[in-house]
């Protein structure tokens, strides 16, 4: 055995990168919390197989991956990192492809620069540490393509056959071509895109074959591709109804920022910002098309039919209107044509360099070391997206686990948490798996009425409710629910956590009990006519909840912001919320002289809140300068904010 792998040291090589390629992707798996479509992932791989399949039927993806991770989780088990695993399994079998692929059409050295690109780039390493679809997606497109490359380069029996395809004989290619391309369609509905790229692939390499073979080829391909469709048959109504009926908004955008965008990702992934991506965009673009024009006529076949498979899912993706940061993931299974084409320009580059070496006498400068150095500088040039991908909160998925520690840190039995936005309720039940007081709200309400029933019965009964935003604009078009919020609770706290919107509310239970304080005038055009609260004792974790009368003496001519602060009377507040008035709904400059604004809003006491008395405040400031406005009562100045109650912390 070693005997062997000192003859053949490719396979040792080949073994390096492979575990360099699954430590990458392995690193750091469960350090972020679980996301949106994360948490639905890990829900349905709970269920039963039936129930999968019917819940895929009325999803925007086929069962294939749900039915997969469910196995792997009766393995495995449910941790974040053993969920993620089966992607991080796939994306290493992708690199092993990567190695086939390149080393079929261009040899050994090309094959192994190939895998090494791939065991690097951040987009791959990014969704293999993802519990979705996207790592399997891109195995399949990696594993049909193989063995159609396997099919066109080998002399099997089916070139000894009788001529026409009546006679096909099967070998273990075409049945992994097959079988691969109906995984990849029961694993996602852009799969096709793969097909249509490999055809194309194929329809060159026909064209610029003269023996003929290439069209025998091109042949086979017709005839296999069917094969996997029929394997496919029995989901595909499931499939056109979804795909059909799946309302997607088209946006408008440039042609060429778009693709430029999708470039980037395809190099440096999602983690890096355009500004920083240059040096490994020209690196890649560079080497890239050394790829595809050096080599001569009698590989470019194989180069056109990597750059139909890089270049054509994204032109499809942009032609079906399809084109918006969430969906570049589709294009996962471009990374590794990229990867080869780049491998073939780096090992050129590389035999270049080594006759130049020669004729200037340093023989110890081979193509094989000059073409190990050109990976390494390219894998370098992505480590900086790695570093982001790892480390940077600003790409961190949304924590989903950092909320529900929030929400869990001072607990109460009354608590209601409320998710804007389907499937919210499916990763917060995989951190909280009593669901006891957490209410998926209706996703596209039919009417505002019908919001305010839902609301007002789940305001009745819960004196504090957290409401999490996601994809507003998807699950709640018209803002009924917000809307409502703003006038018939009082909102306290409001914060992003990555693309959540963290809002708390209380309901105002007591609310005729609660003691007025009185009024004053804020600079010349707004008075407070009266101000309300529930004052008392609270403990550290509740709200105190505030309501404020308005009246605007003459038409305010700015936007200002209102603030509550509850802390002493001569220090910093442990507790503030500041907003426009209403909620935002109601801003300043939109009053009408005498018109009364009805304000509900308070403030949020943190759980280590420290104990004692302390004065709830008010205030408005100009948001743009941060100068408060002058208060002051029957003409008595009164500072720049207003004392309307007092709380002691328990």
């Amino acid at each position: 055995m070693i005997a062997r792998l000192r003859s053949n040291p490719h396979w040792l090589i080949l073994g390096l990168v492979l575990v360099l390629a699954a430590a990458a992707r392995f690193y750091m798996l469960d350090a972020q919390s679980l996301w949106y479509d994360e948490g639905n992932s890990a829900r349905i791989a709970e269920r039963s197989l039936r129930l999968i399949i019917e819940g895929a039927a009325g999803d925007i993806h086929p069962p294939l991956y749900y039915v997969a991770l469910k196995y792997w989780r009766a393995a495995f088990g449910e941790g974040e990192a053993a969920l993620r695993s089966l992607s991080v399994a796939c994306s290493t079998l992708t690199v092993l492809f990567a190695y086939l692929i390149g080393r079929d059409l261009f040899g050994r050295r090309t094959g192994l620069i190939a895998a090494c690109l791939l065991a690097g780039m951040p987009f791959a390493i990014y969704y293999a540490q993802e519990a979705r679809m996207y790592a399997l997606l891109a195995l399949c497109a990696a594993a049909s393509t193989w063995a159609l490359i396997r099919i066109e380069n080998s002399k099997s029996k089916i070139e000894k056959a009788a001529p026409g395809f009546l006679n096909f004989q099967f070998s273990i290619f075409n049945s992994l071509f097959v079988l691969a391309t109906a995984a990849g369609l029961w694993t996602h509905y852009a799969y096709p895109f793969v097909m249509i790229a490999q055809g194309v692939a194929c329809l060159a390499c026909a064209i610029l074959d003269k023996s003929g073979r290439g069209s025998k080829r091109f042949g086979r391909y017709i005839l296999l591709s069917p094969i996997a469709v029929a394997l496919y048959l029995p989901w595909l109504p499931v499939a056109i109804r979804q795909v059909t009926g799946w309302g997607v908004e088209r946006l408008d955008y440039r042609l060429d920022a778009a693709a430029a965008e999708i470039y980037r990702a395809l190099v440096v992934g999602i983690t890096l910002p355009a500004g920083e991506a240059w040096l490994p965009a020209v690196l890649f673009g560079g080497v890239g098309l050394i790829g595809l024009i050096a080599g001569g006529r009698a590989l470019l076949s194989a180069r056109l039919a990597l750059l139909s498979l890089i270049a054509l899912p994204s032109v499809l993706l942009l032609i079906l209107g399809l084109y918006r940061e969430a969906y570049l993931k589709f294009l996962l299974v471009s990374v590794l044509p990229l990867c080869a084409l780049t491998a073939h320009g780096i090992a050129e580059i590389g035999d270049w360099g080594s006759k130049i070496a020669h004729r200037v006498s340093l023989p110890s400068l081979t193509s094989n070391l000059l073409s190990a150095a050109g990976a390494l500088v390219l894998v370098a040039s992505v480590s900086p997206s790695l570093s982001n991908l790892y480390r940077n909160p600003a790409y961190a998925r949304d924590d989903y686990r950092g909320i529900h520690r929030l929400i869990s840190a001072n607990a109460r039995p009354d608590d209601a948490v409320l998710f804007l936005a389907p499937n919210q309720w499916e990763v917060f039940t995989y951190y909280q798996r009593d669901d006891r007081n957490l209410f998926p709200l209706t996703y596209r309400p039919a009417s505002y009425d019908a919001v305010a029933r839902q609301m007002q019965a789940i305001a009745a009964t819960h004196r504090r409710l957290f409401a999490l935003y996601f994809a507003e604009r998807d699950a709640d078009p018209e803002g009924w629910y917000e809307f409502w919020m703003s006038g018939n609770l009082y909102k306290v706290h409001e914060r992003w956590v990555g693309n959540i919107r963290l809002a708390v509310y209380d309901s105002g239970s007591g609310r005729d009990a609660w003691p007025a304080a009185d009024g004053a005038t804020f600079g010349d055009a707004i008075e407070l006519v009266e101000a309300r609260g529930r004052w008392g004792q609270v403990r550290a974790g509740d709200v105190v909840p505030v309501e404020l009368t308005w009246r605007a003496l003459h038409r305010p001519t700015q936007r200002y912001k209102v603030f509550v602060h509850i802390g002493p009377d001569d220090g910093p507040p442990i507790a503030q919320h500041d907003s426009e008035p209403v909620a935002g709904y109601r801003p300043t400059d939109g009053w009408l002289p005498d018109e009364r604004i009805a304000d509900r809003r308070g403030a949020w006491i943190g759980p280590d809140a420290p104990g004692g008395d302390y004065g709830v405040f008010i205030g408005l400031y100009d948001p743009q300068t941060g100068a408060r406005l002058p208060i002051t009562r029957h003409g008595q100045p009164l500072g720049d904010r207003l004392k309307i109650g007092t709380v002691t912390i328990r």
